[in-house]
């Protein structure tokens, strides 16, 4: 470091952790100070000095504080930059620092600073790894499902004749009047599907309406809350609606026969619609069962080779898993009828749980990737990343320009993409070199 205005030093504090002690000498301290002061006066305009006179004496008495807080960030961002320069250490997230330091005319400015690092790994026992992979299946009632499900794009929902009261399939308009507790309506009207999974507005109001009449005006409707899974000041709490049925419809599916298959467009037999639904689902599930093979393979690979994990990436990791899966526990739960807010409704502490587990999980196959493709050399090239942003454009109906920019509004030179793509090369590579046995027929 001969003629560098920063030296520094490094203290191990775990595999992945380092404390990092800076002194920033006082020449350059002083000469940042200098410059500082210099930008100020050209600056700022005071009383009977000309612009760019002002004294040192005066600036540093008015304006002295703020000038030391900004040349100390820059002293801060620079000082660190140019350790991880000269260093060549692969820091994660910013450095947390131990100490404030500010700086003063005629004083080095020391300060240190704990920092993660990227875990140093050099994978072993990688190649010939034996992995089952089991066969693709689809059996007759998923075949039936799937064709259920396209048959259900085709319902046409017609208004209902030739009976008198609501049936557990239909779909009601119905305007309501009442309530429970401070829960109180007045003419809303809402579109409720009987037979849907959407929650409904209030939990138990769609098995309430079944039998009620198809011409009901200012009807009533009585029924109790659940005393679990719902606000707790309803917990109990009978709920009192006066219902008009606006509109009622019922759902016409098409029979399943051979004028089905054609009006798909797959088929011209509803046979021939079945075998292709058949052959779809298998070569689904054959890719599925090779992700789960190549995810056996990768939690071998990173149990042979653990890997050191930065505290607070786990915790940042955590706790955006942790979110996302409250949200969708969340919408389950108001889906089933039931307050998400209640008490016992959410197990957060199991979420958390499940939340650490998984962030420790994808940490650890993602370094262990990383550190496969540095160690094999795994590079990826402008066609590489062009083919993916072509496929991304196919699977989204965009165009690859648009692709391209939207992605670059957040990451401007696609390295998100590009380490992606290097890890998928990485573990293909680990996919190549593993004994896959195909396992028997389910």
């Amino acid at each position: 470091m001969q003629g560098s205005p920063v030296r520094y030093e490094f203290e191990d504090l775990s595999p992945v952790e380092k404390r990092l002690k800076v002194e920033v000498a006082k020449e350059h301290v002083d000469g940042k100070l200098d410059e500082a002061y210099r930008k100020l006066a050209r600056q700022v305009s005071l009383p009977g000095f000309r612009p760019g006179k002002a004294p040192r004496q005066m600036l540093e008495k008015m304006f002295g504080k703020r000038v030391a807080q900004e040349v100390t960030q820059d002293l801060l961002r620079d000082s660190l930059t140019l350790v991880a320069q000269q260093s060549q250490i692969r820091m994660i997230g910013q450095p947390v620092l131990e100490d404030m330091p500010e700086a003063k005319r005629n004083q080095a400015m020391r300060y240190s600073a704990r920092i993660e690092l990227f875990p140093q790994l050099d994978p072993k026992d990688y190649n010939g790894i034996e992995i089952v992979r089991r066969p693709a299946r689809a059996t007759d009632e998923e075949v039936e499902a799937a064709l259920e499900r396209k048959r259900m794009e085709q319902v046409d929902m017609v208004p209902i004749e030739g009976r008198d009261t609501v049936l557990a399939t239909d779909t009601v308009v119905i305007r309501v009047c009442g309530g429970v507790g401070p829960l109180q309506y007045d003419g809303e009207e809402w579109q409720i599907d009987l037979g849907g999974t959407r929650p409904a507005p209030l939990p138990g109001l769609r098995e309430a309406l079944v039998g009620i009449p198809l011409r009901a005006e200012d009807h009533e409707v009585r029924w109790t809350l659940p005393s679990e899974g719902v606000r707790t000041d309803l917990a109990g709490r009978e709920v009192v609606l006066r219902v008009t049925v606006r509109q009622a419809y019922e759902k016409r599916l098409p029979p399943l026969n051979d004028d089905f298959a054609k009006d798909t467009g797959e088929a011209e037999t509803l046979e021939e619609l079945r075998s292709k639904i058949r052959q779809r689902l298998l070569k689904e599930d054959e890719e599925e069962a090779r992700h789960e093979a190549r995810m056996a393979l990768l939690d071998e690979v990173v149990r042979r080779n653990p890997v050191p994990l930065p505290p607070s990436l786990v915790k940042r990791v955590a706790d955006q898993l942790f979110d996302v899966s409250r949200q969708r526990a969340a919408i389950a739960a108001l889906e089933q009828g039931k307050d998400p807010r209640a008490e016992g409704v959410l197990d957060e502490e199991k979420l958390r749980q499940e939340a650490q587990q998984e962030a420790v999980r994808s940490l650890s196959k993602e370094f262990i990737l990383m550190a496969v493709a540095d160690k094999e050399g795994v590079e990826v090239t402008q066609a590489d990343v062009e083919k993916r942003l072509a496929e991304i454009a196919r699977q989204s109906d965009k165009s690859v320009a648009r692709v391209r920019a939207e992605m670059q509004k957040d990451d401007p030179h696609l390295e998100g993409l590009r380490n992606n793509l290097r890890m998928e090369k990485a573990l293909d590579l680990l996919e190549s070199r593993a004994k896959i046995v195909e396992a028997g027929p389910p």
